[in-house]
C-alpha cells in the first residue's frame, strides 16, 4: 500500500517560469539520448546539472588556487536557488510497506518538510534515521524528480513476545527486540513467550522446532532459558518439558511420538525430563504419589 504523509493542504507558489525557445544543441542532445534519465527531466534539469558542472569546473579551479572553503557555501546556495526556481521542491513524500510504524515517526525521521530543496536532501542520513525506528527492519528512498520523494519500507514480523525485568517486548525472527506498546502487544498477545536474557537470541531455533510438531507447539504458554544453555518449556496443563542443551530437535520429536503413542502428557505428571537421550524421567503429581502410597483395601 503506498500513502502520501504530507496533510492536506495548498501547495507551495511556485515562481512562473518564463518559456524560452531553446536553439539546436546537437551535443546536448547526443548526451540526453546516451543517458535516458536526463532526457526526462528536460530542460530545467539540464539546466541545473549544467550549473551544477560548471560549479565543479569552478570549484578545481579555486582548490588550486587554496580558496575551495570560500565558494562552497556560494555555489550550494546558487544551486538550491536555481533548483527552487524551476520546481525542483518538494511537493509530496509517499511511503509504501508501512502497517505498524506511524507515519509521523516516518515524517519525523525524513526531516523533510514540504517546499524543501529535493536536489539538496541527503537520502542517505534519512535512510539511516528511518533504519533506527524499532519496527524498521530496512528503508530504501528514492527522489522522484521533480517534486517527489518516495520511500520503501520493510518492516519487522514479531515472532515472539520477551519477558524480561518484568516488562514485555516484542521480538523478530533475527532475535531484534522491537519496542511495543500496549495495544501493540495486545495484537500479538498469542505468539509464544519467552523468557531469559539470551532468550531472543535462541528463539528462532525453538519456534521452528514447536512448529514441527504443532500438536505439542501450540500448548507451549512458555519457554524458559536455563541458565544460558538449553530450554525448559511450560506446557497449558501446567506440565514442564526440560529439553536437553545438545540434542534439543530428537528429545522434542521423542516427546512427539510418546504423546502419540502413549498420550504422556495427559497423564498425572508434572515434570517430563528428557536431557537424557537413554531415558525418560517424568515427576508425579502429588495427588498421584498419594494415591499410590495409599495401600489397597484387604478382602473381608
Amino acid at each position: 500500500m503506498v500513502g502520501g504523509l504530507f496533510g492536506q493542504g495548498k501547495a507551495p507558489k511556485r515562481r512562473k517560469r518564463r518559456v524560452m525557445e531553446a536553439k539546436p544543441r546537437p551535443l546536448g542532445e547526443a548526451v540526453a539520448r546516451g543517458m535516458p534519465g536526463l532526457a526526462q527531466l528536460g530542460w530545467r534539469g539540464r539546466t541545473v546539472l549544467g550549473l551544477a558542472g560548471a560549479s565543479v569546473l569552478v570549484v578545481g579551479v579555486l582548490a588550486l588556487a587554496g580558496r575551495l572553503d570560500d565558494v562552497k557555501a556560494d555555489i550550494g546556495a546558487r544551486l538550491s536557488r536555481l533548483a527552487r526556481g524551476e520546481g525542483f521542491i518538494v511537493d509530496s513524500v509517499t511511503v509504501s510497506g508501512r502497517s505498524v510504524v506511524k507515519a509521523g515517526d516516518v515524517l519525523a525521521a525524513l526531516d523533510i518538510e514540504r517546499g524543501d530543496d529535493i536536489l539538496s536532501l541527503d537520502l542517505g542520513a534519512a535512510r539511516e534515521r528511518l533504519q533506527s525506528l524499532s519496527w524498521v527492519q530496512s528503508a530504501s528512498i528514492e527522489r522522484r524528480l521533480p517534486d517527489s520523494i518516495h520511500v520503501t519500507l520493510v518492516e519487522r514480523r514479531p515472532m515472539a513476545l520477551w519477558q524480561t525485568d518484568g516488562k514485555m517486548h516484542l521480538v523478530d525472527q533475527n532475535g531484534i527486540a522491537i519496542e511495543g506498546e500496549g495495544a501493540q502487544l495486545a495484537l500479538y498477545a498469542k505468539l509464544p513467550l519467552i523468557v531469559g536474557d539470551d532468550a531472543p537470541r535462541y528463539a528462532a531455533e525453538l519456534i521452528d522446532l514447536l512448529a514441527r510438531e504443532p500438536t505439542i507447539g501450540k500448548r507451549v504458554e512458555a519457554a524458559i532459558r536455563v541458565s544460558k544453555r538449553r530450554w525448559n518449556l511450560k506446557l497449558d496443563n501446567g506440565v514442564e518439558v526440560r529439553l536437553p542443551e545438545e540434542g534439543m530437535a530428537e528429545a522434542f520429536e521423542r516427546l512427539a511420538r510418546l504423546e502419540r503413542t502413549d498420550r504422556l502428557l495427559s497423564r498425572d505428571i508434572t515434570v517430563v525430563d528428557l536431557r537424557q537421550s537413554d531415558r525418560l524421567i517424568v515427576r508425579l503429581s502429588d495427588g498421584a504419589v498419594q494415591q499410590m502410597a495409599v495401600p489397597p483395601a484387604k478382602n473381608t
